[in-house]
């Protein structure tokens, strides 16, 4: 071997040792970086002539198990349409309460129901008549700040959606950047390591809030989609919009999703990530909810309107609508308008004889047949007008609605949990594969430290050698 040839083999010796420590040191570096992956410094025999001369450092490239890469991503998608839900109807059952709760609206259910046992008791003290209607009173306005509360939750909802969907376009059009920038990196025979680990990034970012496709063209640039097949990237963006409104009623609908002009609403909410939990709660769970609380308050209202006394009926009218009028048939957001009749408000004590003259007449003061009647109201079992064939009496209505909203959050809790055990496992086997082995960089540090001295000795070697034989010549 010629002193040339040895020249040429240590100096490509250091600049292969130098560019892996390089690259090392970048690994130790970014050990605890979030979505950092750890890259491999790649080197080959370079040939010349058939003849070796050394080695060549080739592109630096990543660990990476796409379809797992995908898996874990898709799995935050879960966990961020679960944790959304979790969190509203865990919002929702705080205020709602529980059955035992004193200010639960079943407890305040029964608070009327014990209301009218006093009054039944003694008709004639005018302090159990003002205590009746004041019970009632706060029975109704129970009802309107639940109507209030979901429709202020579904109105967060919808802002969210909004939030998120400024969210995937900045990251679309960061995805477009990279997308061309790795394109550049790839055709110039460049390392597009880093890049891939930011567009990865970018990807689970996009997948926390909505399920997509994605996939990589020979050119190394990728294109994405929603999960129904809708092109978001490609050579050309396609942005999502989204109009916030901001106010929502019962009767009422927020604006759809769009992307590219069309309605993606059905397609986004059936998949995974925050916009589908906000998409499902906006339009499904919390209108659902809405519609339980507006029949029970209208089965509340309906059964203490008309109170049949001793075979007469008399319109009690307790409650009515903002009108002043007991609806005849089931309204949608009733429980918001929901009032003690104006009447019974100004004078309590006309609870005694509600319609003074008209239908049942009191034999006296002391009269405790209209009280009577209406408690037995509350132990008669019948359906609400939105769930027809279930039975059961007002105030196991109320009950069965909080029970309904505590078991749809255990369940939410339940998923929530299996799901990011399951994420976690993801997790780990991506940080095993792609992550950072700070005790395995720290040994190749020290087995390119090595390769970089030797390489080092041979250079000053042949350095040795040339200053010998220019000093004979």
């Amino acid at each position: 071997m010629s002193l040339t040839t040895s020249l040429l083999h240590a100096r490509s010796g250091l600049v292969g040792a130098q560019a892996g420590l390089d690259v090392v040191s970048r690994n130790i570096a970014n050990a605890t970086t979030e979505g950092y992956t750890k890259k491999i410094h790649n080197q080959a025999n370079l040939i010349i002539g058939g003849t070796g001369s050394g080695l060549k450092v080739e592109e630096v490239t990543r660990k990476v198990t796409d379809t797992l890469q995908e898996s874990l991503r898709e799995q935050n998608g879960v966990i961020e349409k679960f944790e959304i839900l979790d969190d509203f109807l865990g919002r929702l059952e705080l205020e709602f309460g529980r059955p035992d709760d004193q200010s639960s609206i079943s407890a305040k259910l029964t608070d009327l129901k014990k209301a009218f046992q006093a009054f039944s008791t003694a008709p004639e003290n005018a302090t159990n008549a003002i205590g009746l209607v004041a019970t009632a009173d706060t029975l109704g306005r129970s009802f309107n700040d639940l109507n209030t509360l979901i429709q202020d939750l579904r109105v967060e909802a919808d802002s969210r959606i909004s939030d998120r969907v400024i969210e995937v376009n900045t990251s679309l059009t960061s995805l477009q950047e990279l997308n061309k920038q790795i394109g550049q990196k790839v055709a110039a025979g460049q390392s597009s390591a880093d890049l891939r680990d930011q567009r990865d990034q970018l990807l689970l970012t996009i997948n926390k809030n909505l399920s997509i496709g994605s996939f990589e063209r020979t050119n190394s640039k990728i294109t994405i989609s929603t999960a129904a097949g809708q092109l978001m990237l490609d050579d050309t963006l396609i942005p999502m919009s989204f109009v916030a409104t901001s106010s929502l009623s019962a009767a009422a609908n927020g604006q759809p999703v769009q992307l590219g002009g069309a309605d993606i609403t059905s397609g986004i909410s059936a998949r995974d990530g925050s916009i589908a939990g906000l998409l499902s709660l906006r339009d499904t769970v919390l209108p659902e909810f809405q519609v339980i609380l507006d029949d029970l308050a209208f089965k509340v209202a309906s059964s203490l309107g008309t109170v049949n006394v001793n075979g007469t009926n008399e319109d009690l009218n307790l409650f009515t609508d903002a009108a002043g009028n007991v609806p005849a048939a089931f309204t949608a957001g009733f429980s918001g308008t929901m009032k003690v009749r104006d009447a019974l408000l100004t004078t309590p004590t006309d609870i005694r004889d509600p319609q003074a003259g008209a239908g049942y007449t009191p034999l006296g003061e002391a009269d405790n047949a209209l009280p009577l009647a209406v408690l037995g109201l509350f132990e008669t079992q019948s359906a609400l007008s939105q769930a027809a064939g279930v039975n059961n009496t007002m105030e196991g209505f109320s009950a069965a609605l909080i029970g309904k909203i505590a078991n749809k959050k255990a369940d939410y809790d339940s998923q929530l949990t299996f799901q990011k055990v399951f994420r976690d496992g993801l997790r780990d086997r991506v940080d095993n594969e792609s992550g950072v082995n700070t005790d395995e960089e720290l040994t190749e540090l020290i087995r390119l430290e090595a390769a970089y001295g030797a390489s080092a000795r041979v250079l000053n070697a042949v350095q040795r050698a040339f200053d010998d034989l220019i000093g004979i010549i």
